[in-house]
């Protein structure tokens, strides 16, 4: 019987060598994918987000703000010296020329100041429409407060269901994937807010963006026969 115990012990500890092996191996390799998501964009990507500003105290209902055109050198070049700017085209560019606008330093707090825009929780400040502040400011009867929406798939997106709200430390909301959408919002708290018109322009800029719509039941079908004014990704033939 000692005989046999011992044979199973031999048997057994390679086994648990071989478990501890792969173990270790999944630990790793969770880590690398964890590391490489948080250290892109890197200085080699070029990322495209749709962004919209939303004032709901404009007019009845709320109203989509100018976009940002910020500024341009001797040369005519927008003023972008981190690498993430517009073309004033309610798209955000990202392609970080530093690691100082690179992964996790990859911020809105670098495409505010290519644009010359600054925000708090007080109001958002911009040229293109002056001061949209949130003191006081109610819509629907129910206060209202600057914020950040987020979409991770603009192109999947339904405009009721973003992935992430943010209502401070704007500056610090980060630019994750290609494809994103950000409504900046004086909005009440938890209302829906509108996707960025700019949406429809994504594919324009990045064609790669069209695996996203693919979904696990199969390919989004376009139908040519919906109305104009229904909302939607639509394709632009050429011509």
């Amino acid at each position: 019987m000692s005989g046999v115990g011992q044979r199973r012990r031999i048997i057994g500890f390679p086994a648990l060598v071989v478990l501890i092996i792969l173990i270790g191996s999944a630990v790793v390799a969770v880590a690398y994918v964890q590391r490489d998501a948080e250290s892109r964009p890197g200085l080699t990507d070029h990322w495209h987000s749709a962004y919209t500003v939303w004032d709901c105290t404009d007019g009845e209902g709320g109203a989509h703000q100018p976009i940002f055109e910020g500024r341009r050198n001797s040369q005519g070049y927008p003023y972008d010296p981190e690498g993430i700017h517009s073309h004033s085209d309610g798209i955000i560019h990202i392609h970080p020329f530093t690691a100082n606008a690179a992964g996790e330093d990859a911020t809105m707090s670098k495409f505010f100041e290519s644009m010359f825009v600054t925000m708090d929780q007080n109001g958002i400040t911009a040229s293109e429409f002056g001061v949209i502040s949130a003191v006081g400011a109610e819509c629907d009867g129910q206060p209202a407060v600057v914020q950040i929406v987020r979409w991770s798939n603009a192109l999947a997106a339904s405009a009721a269901i973003p992935d992430e709200r943010v209502y401070e430390d704007f500056g610090d909301v980060r630019f994750k994937k290609d494809g994103e959408a950000f409504t900046i919002a004086l909005a009440p708290r938890d209302g829906e807010v509108p996707l960025p018109p700019s949406v429809d322009n994504l594919l324009g800029v990045s064609p790669a963006l069209v695996a996203d719509l693919s979904q696990p039941e199969g390919p989004v079908e376009f139908d040519d026969s919906l109305d104009a004014d229904v909302p939607g990704v639509r394709l632009e033939e050429d011509g």
